[in-house]
């Protein structure tokens, strides 16, 4: 299991991560990392002054060159990891010499001489937190959300290693209903022809507790959600009813034929 300290480091890089332009939470965001005056709100470790930061204004476009490196790593780490960790090596000897430190019950390593450049700090930062986690066979808890339409980085600090989904957009609980609705879709399409009450409503599963979701966070559906289920219901029942109905003119024809 990674320290705590090493789970803080994934997170805040995860954070960093998700500055990028693509889908996020199910809608296409824009470039969200635009100056480097937000490094320290993304990474409180760096523990850099703004005005510092503004006046470095190439520091905004090296930081976007380290997250496209970070990103490949997140990316290698569950399906290569022996590429994952050439990259984590490559980024270890740009860190230069390391020493171990102690605090607390924890000894770690940190770089010989800090960086005096925040972007360095944070490139040695990913380094060493990436080198742990690999050194503790943890490579895998670095995931991609499963949410259709989302890219986030998230790391999976589960004991059982079943975190799936990011806690950005409430993914976990938008694929629940999204898979309910297809159930309740090929329930209408299979519901038989002579039925007027349509198919029998689908038994609505248990929500989607993703077990790393804040505790206070619903995962129910929204107002707006449980409406367009209702109505796709109404809908599915409506159209079965009217299959039996032509099928029961069609009889009455078919006999007044015969008669």
């Amino acid at each position: 299991m990674l320290s705590p300290r090493t789970l803080a480091r994934l997170s805040s890089v995860a954070a960093f991560l998700n500055t990028a332009p693509g889908p996020r939470g199910g809608q296409e965001e824009p470039e969200r990392f635009t100056a480097a005056t937000q490094l320290p709100a993304l990474v409180p470790e760096l523990q850099e002054g703004e005005v510092r930061l503004r006046l470095a204004a190439a520091a905004a476009v090296r930081a976007r060159e380290l997250r496209e490196r970070l990103t490949r790593v997140w990316a290698l780490a569950a399906t290569d990891e022996p590429a994952a960790v050439d990259a984590v090596n490559e980024l270890l000897a740009e860190a230069g010499p390391l020493r171990l430190t102690a605090g607390g019950d924890v000894v770690g390593l940190a770089p010989a001489q800090v960086p005096a450049d925040a972007v360095e700090r944070l490139a040695a930062m990913a380094a060493l937190a990436l080198a742990e986690t690999a050194m503790d066979g943890e490579l895998a808890r670095l995931r991609v959300c499963e949410g259709e339409d989302c890219a986030n980085a998230l790391v999976d600090a589960s004991r059982n290693r079943s975190k799936r989904f990011c806690d950005e957009a409430n993914c976990a609980n938008r694929t629940h209903v999204r898979s309910y609705r297809a159930r309740l879709a090929e329930a209408a399409e299979a519901a038989p022809a002579t039925d007027p009450a349509g198919p029998e409503e689908a038994e609505a599963p248990e929500a989607v507790v993703d077990s790393e979701a804040p505790a206070d966070e619903p995962l129910q559906e929204t107002e707006k959600e449980k409406k367009e289920r209702r109505k796709a219901q109404k809908k599915a029942r409506k159209k079965a009813a009217k299959k039996a109905g032509k099928k029961k003119s069609d009889k009455k024809k078919s006999d007044k034929k015969k008669d």
